[in-house]
């Protein structure tokens, strides 16, 4: 049978049990602390994965954006290359329309200027034998830009004498057969007479002879027209312009114009006081006043 005593722990034994639970309590720990650090290094891991990913993401955007800045800056310069190039073409095209031009025109210089001499000298066979008729025709194709401003004034004085040369000849034309009673025909001699030249001492009795003869044919019209045109450029009192205010208001009564020839007669009485017809506007003034209170004097008892 065995001694109690020694089923009891010794005091070394004792020391002995408790370093064994304090030492497995210091490794339970030391294996809970290195969980924890490794929980803390995965989520660490985790946290810089994402970082990562967050700074991949926007490295990722900010190379995108900047391709995108790339193509649209490349887009542009080469856009505004063509249509600089476009620009210089166009104007290179007008340089060479223009120069197209002025090649055109020189060649035209030289080959008028080629001509001139014999065209001038023909002008001047033409002034001096006396053909009107030709020298106008040939003043009318020559080329006067190619000569100096001393040959242009030279030639134009000449040809203006020879218009009005050729125009009185034309008038003489045109009375020699008013004297005739042809009075038509006269009026054409006169109207080529001013087609050649509208200047000149004989113009005004040019159209105080065509309204004569516009009158004397019967066309009344025609015959006013003509009076006005000859009563705005005359200027000069006498008979015939006493006569010529006469006969226009004739003129304007035939046509039954009657307000115009009362004013018309009324302005030449205040105007031309001294008119050799005066007598006659009165009383043809009078009777027209009577006639149109006749006129209306039916349609006053009308109502």
């Amino acid at each position: 049978m065995s001694d109690p005593r020694d089923l009891r722990e010794t005091p070394e034994q004792g020391k002995t049990a408790s370093d064994i639970k304090e030492l497995r309590k210091l490794v339970i720990q030391s294996l809970n602390t290195i969980n924890a650090v490794d929980s803390g290094l995965r989520n660490v891991a985790a946290k810089v994965n994402q970082k990562d990913k967050s700074e991949l993401n926007k490295s990722f955007f900010l190379l995108v954006l900047l391709s995108v800045v790339v193509v649209l800056a490349f887009f542009f310069y080469f856009r505004a290359e063509v249509t600089h190039f476009k620009e210089k073409l166009g104007t290179a095209q007008k340089q060479n329309e223009y120069i197209q031009k002025e090649i055109k025109e020189l060649k035209d210089k030289i080959a008028a200027t080629e001509s001139t001499d014999i065209k001038a000298f023909n002008l001047y066979l033409a002034f001096k034998e006396g053909d009107p008729d030709q020298a106008i025709k040939q003043y009318g194709e020559f080329n006067l830009s190619a000569l100096s401003r001393l040959e242009r004034f030279v030639i134009e004085t000449e040809v203006n004498q020879i218009k009005q040369k050729a125009a009185l000849k034309k008038y003489d034309e045109g009375m020699t057969l008013f004297d005739r009673k042809s009075y038509l025909a006269a009026v054409e001699k006169f109207d080529e007479s001013l087609k050649i030249s509208g200047v000149g001492k004989h113009v005004s009795s040019l159209f105080y002879y065509m309204s004569m003869a516009y009158y004397r044919a019967n066309e009344t019209e025609k015959a006013a027209i003509a009076f006005e045109r000859y009563l705005f450029i005359n200027t000069e009192k006498g008979l015939a312009k006493d006569k010529a205010e006469l006969i226009l208001g004739v003129c304007y009564e035939r046509m039954k114009q009657y307000d115009r020839a009362i004013n018309f007669y009324r302005q030449v009485l205040q105007d031309n006081k001294y008119s050799r017809f005066g007598p006659t506007i009165r009383d043809r003034l009078r009777n027209i006043l009577k006639k149109l209170e006749k006129q209306k004097a039916p349609e006053d008892k009308r109502l």
